[in-house]
């Protein structure tokens, strides 16, 4: 998991700096649109930490977060017997 999430960091923080917010942070969490995300965290559906910035509009999150919750995902998705989603799982 640590050379994952290293590689994730690295190239994350290369294309986006320190901290992801708007439509960067919607697409590296894998929703297709901030509105999704927007609805997803309404929701409570956002196992992350976002946080406001005075004076910005939406909530951001730190880029190493981000690659440490997506590594973990990676690594949980690839476990064998790991169900992520219902309609997943063979009939």
């Amino acid at each position: 998991m640590v050379q994952i999430q290293q590689s994730l960091t690295a190239e994350l923080q290369t294309k986006h700096g320190p901290v992801l917010g708007g439509i960067d942070l919607a697409r590296a969490l894998g929703y297709r649109s901030s509105a999704a995300m927007r609805q997803a965290r309404h929701r409570g559906q956002i196992e992350l930490a976002l946080f406001t910035l005075p004076n910005r509009r939406g909530h951001y999150a730190m880029t190493t977060e981000v690659a440490q919750w997506l590594a973990m995902a990676r690594i949980h998705r690839a476990l064998p017997g790991a169900v992520v989603n219902e309609k997943e799982v063979p009939s």
